[in-house]
């Protein structure tokens, strides 16, 4: 896509022109050629070319300094609209010890305008906080390198403006059919990790999306515990690992250390290995399976982003096990920004068990009786969560849903992936039922010879499909493959449209 230089082309490609913006309010565009210069020392100052200013506050520079503001002609990246030419800002790599401002008129939607500033070190376009007003975008930054308005959306519709901020929250079933899982899902990490610091979803070197400026992960496990009842495979019976981030690193990685912080972060402002960063990741998230058989992988991801006020759909709290509440303000404090897009991912091979009522994890039962314990939540439905506690908790956690991505990677088949989630779920391999050769289990959706046997993610699927209705992002992929490359690719393209603003 071509820069826009003129009213007429800027209606003609991208996203549609707002007509909110009041003629009489606009200011005239800067051309390419343009040039401004100044020398600003300590005291601060400006530069301007037309209604194209940067402001340098008091104390930014230590010393007098020759910088200058260069219009251009330059392209914006394929998977951008632009508003405004691209402005390069020299001496490139300036920092500033104050952060600058920059006013840059611009011809396009004032509701989703962003201004994307090159990181700094990199080509990479990012998404900075942005206002608009009468025709200007304002942002701010403490690096020279470049700058142009625009929208990352192309085509469809613009909800939002993009954001350079990303918290994601990895829930990794953590019971003892996981190892080979989890061993594909660490695989992807340092992909997933270069993928969000650079834009660049397919390592084309070609950027896609907005590059992720501020990124958090946070991992859970599925192991809520079982009620307080005694249960093989269930080490801490009453909460388990209760929906807390973990700070656990696995040891028996190379590398890894004992101890992490409850989130990791990466700034591209600061931090020039993502490499690194990608390692800590995974360190926390190769879980190990030992965890509880009976995975709840909802109510995990659900009581990790949930403050302690929530209220649910039925103006009621939402309360967990023996009436706790979330930790999203608590013990998880910190975690989830409010201007964000939060991405919500789930790796597992068993439908969720989040339960109502624990007695269900009883043996003895009398409320429950004439099961195995393996099939109770199938055959007691009524045992468990609605699947609407999810799609209403998840949907308002933000103002905008769309800036919410859920993900789940479970035991679809593969020739599924990319359907509709009615189409999903009305596939005969996704029905629950017996296994008449195992008679402990439901009978598997998928199976890979090697990596064990998948089985049908039901309340997972609905609660994307609940969610899509609400307007958040969702994509669902299969667990079912010798790795999980097309599964990642596919979570890396929805978290691209919620990064970009877009809706879909």
């Amino acid at each position: 896509m071509r820069l826009l230089l003129s009213l007429a082309l800027l209606t003609a490609v991208g996203c549609p022109i707002s007509t909110t913006i009041d003629p009489s309010e606009t200011v005239p565009l800067v051309l390419p050629g343009e040039v401004g210069q100044a020398v600003i020392g300590p005291e601060g100052g400006s530069i301007g070319v037309g209604s194209l200013t940067i402001q340098v506050p008091t104390g930014a520079l230590a010393t007098p300094t020759d910088i200058r503001m260069v219009v251009t002609d330059a392209t914006v990246p394929a998977g951008f609209t632009g508003f405004s030419p691209i402005i390069r800002l020299e001496p490139e790599g300036l920092r500033f010890e104050r952060p600058i401002q920059i006013e840059v008129p611009f011809r396009g939607d004032g509701e989703v305008a962003t201004v994307f500033w090159t990181r700094e070190g990199g080509s990479e376009f990012v998404a900075r906080p942005t206002t608009t007003e009468g025709g200007l975008a304002f942002a701010s930054n403490t690096h020279f390198s470049q700058v142009f308005v625009g929208t990352a959306c192309e085509g469809g519709d613009c909800c939002r403006r993009a954001t350079g901020e990303l918290d994601v929250l990895l829930m990794v079933d953590n019971s003892n059919s996981m190892s080979q899982e989890q061993s594909s899902l660490v695989a992807q990490i340092p992909r997933l990790v270069e993928a969000l610091a650079t834009g660049d979803v397919n390592g084309d070197g070609i950027q896609e999306f907005p590059a992720v400026e501020s990124l958090r992960i946070g991992t859970v496990s599925s192991d809520m515990g079982v009620g307080g009842f005694s249960v093989f495979t269930c080490n801490e019976p009453n909460f388990g690992d209760d929906g807390l981030l973990r700070t656990r690193g696995n040891t028996m990685i190379a590398g890894c250390a004992a101890i992490y912080p409850s989130y990791l972060s990466f700034s591209a402002a600061t931090d020039t290995m993502p490499a690194a960063f990608a390692q800590d990741v995974t360190c926390v998230a190769a879980l190990g399976s030992n965890g509880c058989g009976f995975e709840q992988q909802l109510d995990a991801m659900l009581k990790a982003v949930t403050p302690s006020t929530a209220i649910g759909a039925d103006g009621s709290p939402v309360t967990f096990a023996n009436g706790t509440t979330g930790h999203a303000d608590g013990a998880n404090a910190g975690f989830l920004r409010s201007d964000a897009v939060l991405a919500l991912i789930n790796l597992t091979d068993e439908d969720d068990c989040s339960a109502i009522d624990p007695d269900v994890f009883n043996e003895g039962s009398a409320r429950y009786p004439g099961s195995d314990l393996n099939l109770r939540c199938f055959q007691y439905p009524e045992a468990v969560q609605p699947v609407s506690r999810y799609v209403h908790g998840f949907a308002s956690l933000k103002a905008d849903p769309s800036a919410v991505v859920y993900a789940t990677i479970s035991g679809i088949p593969t020739d599924l992936e990319g359907e509709s989630y009615d189409t999903i779920l009305a596939d005969p391999r996704m029905i629950e039922r017996p296994d008449p050769e195992a008679r402990s289990q439901l009978t598997p959706s998928c199976d890979v010879e090697g990596r064990g046997l998948a089985f049908p993610p039901r309340r997972l699927i609905e609660t994307a499909r609940g969610l899509e209705e609400e307007g958040v992002l969702t994509v669902a992929t299969s667990i079912c493959q010798e790795n999980l490359t097309v599964a990642v690719s596919a979570i890396l393209a929805r978290v691209a449209d919620s990064v970009s603003g877009a809706c879909r």
